[in-house]
């Protein structure tokens, strides 16, 4: 239930079919590239793992109603796995996520305002593709897995940049011109530009780095996300502080070049403002709902989905009213009480399942915020801390950015002796060591933004 409600867009199946079928042939044809691929290389797993982290980058693209990000899952322990084990399962972490998750999901029996069961099945599901990753998962498959998201946000930041310009046509977003890129409302885009500005900025991938941190930085503005805007000013001082505490205890060579680059943001932000005029109401417009400066329809609406969510609360026994009873709140913040209501989910994730599965959602909400602040100072924690900070107004927890980013937080960390992935001379410039590299993962993971 996010700040707006997006109208569904109806497909009459029959007129679109020659379309659904080139789509259809088109992935059958990239999964037998990939099969073809993956059979030849020494080291399967590293272009799975990239699927799969470019799964988790988009929001709602199912098939059969499954998210494809299952399927990548499902894909990568088939001809990944199952034919390189590199290890033994790991259990203790994938059991306490199964675990805490089926305690939540059990109150979709027992509540007495379940507004959909199937929100159960979803969120088991999706706990399960964390415990694969966790149980199977290695170090090295990290970079891997935060590029492939890299890549997709960095494809739907292209697309809203084009969006904005007028060159690809998209559904107006009630009346504003704020681009969605690749998802169904600008606030979505804004989470993922974040996820992908954290990728980026902290990622050794050479020349690459300094236009996708701008185009990212770019959007994040375009989108006029204030979630994702404090998400990202949250992790950079959190990560900072942590980092600058812990520094003197990590033997890595910390990714430079962060200083001018922040600087070269803060250009893009400028340029971005003098050139369009349209971008500067819009951001001041943000900015005055958000500060109270002025009335705005988006912001009230919250603060009555909040107060509803609390009135819903204080009716809850101490096992909640059942998972998805959060979404009986509407848009508005007007309670459905007899009625099936639309919505399964709450914007606000602690809210929701709090209403939802009282002390029986206690741990999976624990788990969730231990596992960000033990990995605070990596790119994992970061990219975690950045979708939970978000999702106090837009809920993630039902879609796979959160699960997976959960996953890299619980596996195991690599060497920090020595780092793989660096670049010749560091990569010049100013110096950023906000958190030590996780060096033994060969992944993306050096240092948030710091002056």
């Amino acid at each position: 239930m996010d700040e707006h409600q997006s109208p569904r867009i109806q497909i009459n199946y029959l007129s679109q079919w020659p379309l659904l079928l080139i789509i259809a042939l088109a992935v059958l044809a990239l999964l037998g590239v990939l099969l073809m691929v993956t059979l030849q290389l020494k080291n399967p797993r590293a272009p799975l793992a990239a699927l799969v982290g470019a799964t988790a980058g988009f929001q709602t693209a199912q098939i059969a109603s499954v998210h494809i990000y299952c399927g990548a899952i499902a894909l990568w322990l088939v001809l990944g796995v199952a034919r390189q084990r590199t290890g033994k399962m790991r259990t203790g972490w994938p059991l306490l996520v199964i675990g805490c998750t089926a305690l939540l999901a059990s109150t979709a029996v027992t509540g007495s305002m379940v507004n959909s069961k199937l929100v159960a099945v979803q969120l088991l599901l999706l706990a399960g593709t964390s415990t694969c990753l966790i149980a199977f998962g290695t170090p090295e498959e990290v970079r891997p897995f935060l590029l492939g998201l890299l890549a997709v946000t960095s494809l739907a930041c292209v697309a809203a940049v084009a969006q904005y310009a007028g060159v690809l046509p998209y559904k107006i977003y009630l009346g504003t011109s704020r681009p969605i890129g690749f998802y169904s409302e600008p606030d979505w885009l804004g989470m993922f530009s974040a996820a992908g500005l954290v990728i980026a900025f902290r990622s050794r991938i050479g020349w690459l780095r300094t236009p996708l941190v701008f185009l990212h930085v770019a959007v994040l503005l375009l989108a006029a996300a204030r979630a994702a805007w404090l998400a990202v000013i949250v992790v950079t001082i959190v990560g900072y502080v942590i980092s600058k505490v812990t520094q003197k205890t990590s033997t890595a060579e910390p990714l430079r070049g962060g200083f001018r680059m922040v600087v070269g943001a803060l250009l893009v932000i400028v340029i971005a403002l003098t050139l369009s005029p349209k971008l500067q109401d819009s951001l001041q417009a943000r900015i005055a709902g958000a500060t109270g400066a002025q009335q705005e329809v988006g912001v009230m609406a919250r603060q009555q989905q909040n107060s509803s969510l609390l009135e819903l609360e204080s009716q809850a026994p101490f096992n909640g009213l059942g998972l998805s009873a959060s979404g009986r709140v509407g848009v508005s913040g007007r309670i459905a009480y007899i009625s099936q209501s639309p919505n399964n989910v709450a914007s606000n994730w602690l809210l929701g399942w709090w209403v939802d599965g009282g002390v029986f959602a206690v741990p999976i909400i624990l788990l969730f915020l231990f596992a960000a602040t033990r990995r605070m100072t990596t790119t994992s924690g970061l990219l975690l801390g950045t979708v939970l900070i978000s999702s106090l107004f837009s809920n993630a927890t039902l879609i796979p950015v959160a699960w997976f980013a959960l996953a890299l937080c619980l596996l195991p960390q690599g060497s920090a002796a020595r780092d793989p992935d660096a670049e010749p001379g560091g990569g010049g410039g100013g110096r950023a060591d906000l958190g030590r590299v996780e060096s033994g993962q060969r992944r993306a993971d050096a240092v948030p933004a710091a002056a």
